[in-house]
């Protein structure tokens, strides 16, 4: 009974305390206008992803379009040949989509320094200028857009610190900590009970806005793991500083002295340790520049041009093994026209080598963060937190070889179709189609468009119906 009627007590001093109530509740203004921006950013790639399906939807009707008109292309564009795989290809409008989290209100991690949706062409790479950008925490600031898990990690403990500071050391203060043994007994279950109410307030006013994002997302039950996952992450978080502040609260005298020793604990834990950290691993692993990545897409790629066109042929063929197979490779004398078009493949090797080289950079850095991980728990949290929002750098990079995925089997569909010399009609087109939806990587070994029967077949039949002497491996 006497903890009970301590803790409705806390109650009664928390709300006559002025100054505690309007520091929660601007924690708690600060808290919605975060989680508002977050739904606006959501919205605003939702937006866009509806926008970009229907230009796409837009381009492929287009074509199919001209192909029923029997045209070659756009009006006024006799250059334009559709029935050209490289024509037919070029013009079709793909993208690849990072679908926003249901949870991205809760923490925009990284959402706002990689692209989220990427147009594919043949010359396209997973570090164009539209897949990165940089945008850090302080710059939200500036901009007004705060991220809520910043909140949580950085500003919660403050928040802590201002409503817990002065228990016992108010008593301290004053000098009538003893009738605190008289009444009560023993003070340190007694500084528990009141730090046990300010726990239980802050982390019930979190996940009444956890619970209600997910409400409106409509994503409670679908996404029950990751919101008790977020849950579980708060509550740990604020009781090992809880703990903490305990012991602080425990062996220090007076209100000063304990304000003093729990900013100190938040200053070394929340900016001193990562912050060193993050210095450490930047002068390890410095800053990439991409060099190595403009070096590919500009010197080497403009070096490509120069070689000579048989050399790029048997290149290709080493890229592509079964092109020996196509019609192109049996012929006499090689086609400068097929090699041109088909030398974006080589480029995207380039390319790839190059971002190889700069994953591996930053997966070291991270591994190197990874291993601070037992002295420094605020990185773990803060990425954790992104990890669970699907807003981290591993979630973004999850999306950049989905990208590269579909760069390269764009390209293959190109390079195979323009070796086997290949005309392209609308059903060929709509299995072009069907082919660069493919989730899975494959692989066109054969001439699509050597038979004439194909001219025979309606389109629903063409997908169905498959020459012999055409063979997709899924």
């Amino acid at each position: 009974m006497k903890m009970l009627n301590l803790f409705l007590y806390e109650f009664k001093h928390f709300k006559k305390s002025s100054a505690k109530v309007i520091t929660y509740l601007i924690f708690l203004l600060a808290c919605f206008y975060s989680v508002y921006n977050g739904f606006e950013l959501q919205n605003s790639q939702n937006e866009t992803i509806l926008n970009i399906n229907l230009e796409h939807d837009k381009g492929i009707y287009e074509l199919l379009n001209w192909f029923d008109k029997g045209l070659s292309g756009p009006e006024g564009k006799s250059w334009i040949d559709i029935t050209n795989p490289t024509w037919a290809l070029s013009l079709t409008p793909q993208y690849t989509i990072k679908e926003p989290s249901p949870l991205l209100p809760l923490g925009l991690g990284q959402a706002e320094q990689f692209g989220f949706y990427k147009k594919i062409t043949n010359w396209s790479s997973t570090y164009d200028n539209d897949m990165v950008e940089e945008l850090t925490n302080p710059e939200r600031l500036v901009n007004g857009n705060i991220d809520f898990s910043f909140l949580i990690i950085f500003l919660l403990p403050v928040l802590l610190i201002i409503l817990i500071y002065n228990i016992r050391g108010l008593e301290q203060d004053f000098h009538f900590e003893k009738l605190i043994n008289v009444q009560f007994g023993s003070i340190p279950k007694w500084v528990l009970i009141r730090l046990v109410f300010y726990l239980v307030l802050l982390i019930l006013s979190i996940i009444v806005i956890i619970v209600g994002v997910s409400l409106i997302n409509k994503v409670l039950v679908s996404n029950y793991v990751d919101i008790l996952s977020l849950i579980g992450l708060l509550s740990g978080y604020v009781l090992c500083f809880a703990i903490a502040f305990y012991f602080i609260i425990l062996y220090s005298t007076g209100s000063s002295s304990i304000a003093f020793k729990m900013i100190s604990f938040w200053l070394v834990f929340c900016i001193v340790i990562p912050g060193s950290v993050h210095q450490y691993a930047s002068i390890k692993y410095p800053v990439n520049y991409m060099t190595d990545f403009l070096d590919a897409n500009r010197k080497e790629a403009y070096q490509i041009y120069e070689l000579p066109v048989d050399y790029l042929y048997y290149q290709l063929v080493d890229l592509y093994p079964n092109l020996s197979q196509t019609i192109h490779a049996s012929d006499e004398e090689i086609d400068n026209n097929i090699i041109s078009n088909s030398v974006c493949a080589l480029v995207n090797q380039l390319n790839k080598d190059a971002v190889n080289k700069i994953e591996l950079q930053n997966e070291a850095k991270n591994k190197l963060i990874k291993k601070s991980y037992w002295f420094n728990p605020v990185s773990f949290v803060q990425n954790k937190w992104n990890s669970i929002t699907s807003t981290d750098y591993y979630a973004y990079k999850s999306y950049r070889f989905n990208v590269q995925e579909v760069i390269d089997k764009r390209i293959e569909l190109l390079v195979f179709e323009c070796w086997n010399k290949s005309n392209v009609s609308k059903s060929i087109y709509k299995l072009y189609l069907k082919q660069l939806n493919t989730q899975n990587s494959s692989s066109i070994k054969a001439n699509l468009n050597s038979s004439n029967n194909n001219l025979d077949l309606s389109d629903d039949d063409f997908l169905y119906n498959v020459p012999d002497n055409c063979e997709i491996i899924y």
